[in-house]
């Protein structure tokens, strides 16, 4: 698997990742990236024909309640400690012009 890693593939893949890689770095990378490759390869001779496919490790429940409003009605609370208050709403400092 290792022998199709080119110094051109490596040179691409430092321009993606925005790297500039030195000929040690490179050289690195290459045994690196092949080593990676190495071992998905070994992960595909595992046999994973009665394996059912799952999305996560964990079972994923949703956790979201339902929206209820539960304090509608205290407007005029909420506003008692306003420094400044126009038509039931808060006024603040402007933003921009």
């Amino acid at each position: 698997m290792a022998n199709f890693i080119s110094d051109e593939m490596i040179e691409y893949v430092g321009i993606l990742a925005k790297l500039e890689l030195s000929k040690e770095e490179r050289e690195q990378a290459k045994k690196d990236m092949a080593g990676m490759l190495d071992y998905i390869d070994k992960l595909n001779e595992l046999d994973t024909d009665n394996v059912e496919p799952m999305s996560h490790v964990f079972p994923l429940n949703n956790v979201f309640r339902e929206d209820c409003v539960t304090n509608g009605e205290q407007r005029e609370d909420m506003l008692a400690n306003a420094p400044e208050k126009k038509d039931g709403t808060y006024m603040v400092p402007k933003t921009f012009e």
